[in-house]
């Protein structure tokens, strides 16, 4: 299903980069220096996506009666819970296939009462079929357990994320005695379940929190942007601050790792050149030209900007009739800040952050996101 003058994710809502990252459900793009983004408008759904999901005439369901899939036990914190899909036949027409999908997913205790639960579409429209795969697996931290849900249009866990369709993940852990979700899904994070089905984090960060990675797009490439998941508050924020902060020291200016570009990456196929700055800042100093060939060695090295991270409340889910990911956790770029991206150009190192020269070293715009004004 289907932004460095720059805006999160798409954790790729969006293609994601003019060619490539077949999205993250194509996060959508970055704007330019001086026209950042607002964050409202990083991690939402494209038009045609949302046009799809929440205007697709349903076709009818077959008669058949719901039928349901058992995920678990996932034993937490001394308890065990099962996660419970209910899913519903859509019958095929002239214009689409049959497709099996699931319409609510719920969270349990061995009890059989309901701790949680979301509602995902099974429509089809002409052209296409809508339907959810939802999938669940234990969340091993060095400080914590919890679980994590992972739920997509069609997704298949079996092809690695950066390359896959839009998928989202969901986590929830114990407060206060109760399983509750830390927020609303977020596209989805770099870790990887093992041999066993158990997803693990990547390491502490202090006593009670660990640490995730989100792939997030920005419509040219995609970035690795840390998470802190404190498991005693129950709440996921941005991982840790760096020591140099934007203008008024509202959010932290931080530098990201960029994910393997090899996907998408467009080379040129003409000499060209980019100004490289030698500290991301125009003020700096003045740029250095360095010619850009077909043949150059062109490596990404980091990506630096300003954060922000907005959580709407988890919990209270959409309703069937909502998008099904209304309260959704966005991360993006900070509005009206400024991005960089650190490259290494045949030796050179250095910053650059113009349309131009993105696109100098295999970065376009993507041709169906307009220029920001």
């Amino acid at each position: 299903m289907k932004t460095l003058r720059l805006v999160v994710i798409g954790l790729l809502a969006v293609v994601v980069i003019a060619v490539a990252w077949r999205t993250i459900t194509a996060p959508p793009v970055a704007a330019a220096q001086g026209s950042a983004k607002p964050l409202a408008s990083v991690q939402q759904p494209n038009a045609s996506q949302s046009s799809t999901l929440a205007t697709a005439t349903p076709v009818a369901v077959a008669l058949e009666k719901e039928t349901e899939e058992r995920l678990g036990p996932f034993a937490i914190s001394g308890n065990n819970y099962i996660v419970v899909l209910h899913k519903k036949h859509l019958a095929a027409t002239e214009d689409t296939g049959a497709a099996d999908g699931v319409v609510a997913m719920e969270i349990a205790d061995t009890a059989g009462t309901v701790l949680y639960r979301r509602s995902f579409p099974l429509e089809a429209d002409p052209e296409s079929v809508t339907f959810w795969s939802v999938f669940a697996h234990v969340l091993s931290g060095t400080n914590g357990k919890g679980l994590l849900v992972k739920s997509g249009p069609d997704i298949d866990e079996s092809v690695p994320d950066p390359e896959s369709k839009a998928s989202y993940e969901q986590i929830f852990g114990f407060v206060s005695g109760k399983l509750v979700p830390f927020s609303g899904p977020f596209f989805v994070t770099l870790e990887k379940p093992d041999a066993s089905g158990v997803v693990r984090t990547q390491g502490a960060l202090g006593s009670q929190a660990d640490e995730l990675r989100m792939a997030l797009g920005t419509g040219r490439f995609v970035m690795i942007v840390p998470l802190r998941l404190d498991w005693a508050q129950g709440k996921l924020t941005l991982g840790p601050q760096c020591a140099e902060t934007a203008a008024g020291g509202a959010h932290a200016t931080c530098q990201y790792l960029i994910y393997d570009p090899s996907a998408y990456l467009q080379r040129p196929k003409a000499v060209t050149f980019v100004r490289l700055y030698s500290t991301p800042d125009e003020k700096s100093g003045r740029a250095e030209r360095v010619v850009v060939k077909p043949v150059s060695q062109i490596e990404f090295l980091a990506y630096k900007a300003d954060m922000v991270m907005k959580q709407p409340d988890a919990s209270s889910p959409a309703s069937p009739t909502d998008w099904p990911l209304k309260d959704m956790l966005q991360v993006g770029i900070a509005p009206n800040t400024d991005a960089w991206l650190q490259v290494r150009i045949d030796g050179k190192v250095g910053w650059i952050h113009s349309d131009e020269d993105l696109a100098a070293v295999g970065l376009p715009q993507p041709p169906d996101e307009p220029d920001a004004q």
